[in-house]
């Protein structure tokens, strides 16, 4: 299906650790590529806070988008996010971000376990296949803590480990063995009443799927979810819009119709045309 309302709820500028471009030349991007909008959600990690200066970043990435929004009005919709890592591992400092910032959109992600690193970093090679199974276990009870919290807008990128430990690494790790965790998971992010994204950068990696997979989405239907985000989570201007479509494509493989963005933290769906 061709779709014309293109828009990329998870973007990074060179305001995030990891960014590239300016958020100027990724609006500048987002027009020429034809996208109806884009959310800016630059990284915020709560449990380095204060070491990693995000006080700082956050408030120079609102400020640029800010900038943006009122250059390219009437040409783009933009949407003021932030991608709030680890909120639960220190919510008074989560909590006073977002009290301080009027945001659209927040994300919430969790990239590491408390105390450890970004999965990116894990020795998997030198792990072996039970503690992987209980990295897993963890991680979808720090996720399941996550979406009880609830002041977040979506879960990002679900199974966000298997994008090292499979794609990288090509270790095998088998979902059913982590249903009951799963289902943990998006019984609150349903009783929350927050959203689900569809990643789709891990269908440029070597990941080869979303995150989190078809199944998983699937699931979150059937269980009664009804709020879906899809973003490319760039980090370069040439990469917005990204498997947005096959993204779009998915989701309506899994009975979703409509998708969710979101203004002033309020959510609203728009159908997928």
């Amino acid at each position: 299906m061709q779709y014309r309302k293109i828009l990329d709820m998870h973007t990074h500028t060179d305001n995030s650790y990891d960014g590239n471009h300016s958020t100027m030349y990724m609006c500048e991007c987002a027009a020429r590529a034809g996208l109806r909008g884009i959310a800016f959600t630059d990284h915020v990690e709560i449990d380095i806070f204060e070491k990693g200066e995000f006080n700082r970043w956050a408030r120079q990435s609102y400020f640029e988008i800010m900038k943006a929004r009122a250059a390219f009005m009437g040409k783009l919709l933009i949407f003021a996010g932030v991608e709030l890592g680890e909120a639960t591992y220190d919510i008074p400092v989560a909590e006073k971000l977002l009290n301080t910032l009027r945001y659209d959109f927040v994300i919430g992600s969790i990239h590491n376990l408390p105390g450890e690193e970004d999965f990116c970093f894990l020795d998997v090679d030198n792990t072996s296949d039970e503690e992987l199974h209980e990295i897993m276990r963890e991680y979808f009870e720090e996720e399941r803590k996550l979406a009880e919290w609830g002041k977040v807008d979506t879960i990002g990128h679900l199974t966000y480990p298997l994008r090292y430990i499979c794609g990288e690494h090509k270790r095998k790790i088998d979902l059913r063995d982590f249903s009951s965790e799963i289902e943990a998971v998006l019984k609150a992010i349903i009783h929350s009443g927050i959203a689900l994204e569809i990643n789709t950068s891990g269908l440029f990696q070597k990941l080869q799927s979303t995150m989190p997979t078809e199944d998983v989405i699937s699931l979150y239907r059937h269980m009664g979810g009804e709020l879906i985000t899809i973003g490319s989570d760039s980090h370069y201007g040439e990469h917005l819009g990204r498997g947005i479509r096959a993204g779009m494509e998915l989701a309506e493989r899994c009975g979703f119709h409509e998708l969710t963005i979101f203004e002033n933290r309020e959510p609203i769906l728009i159908p997928m045309e």
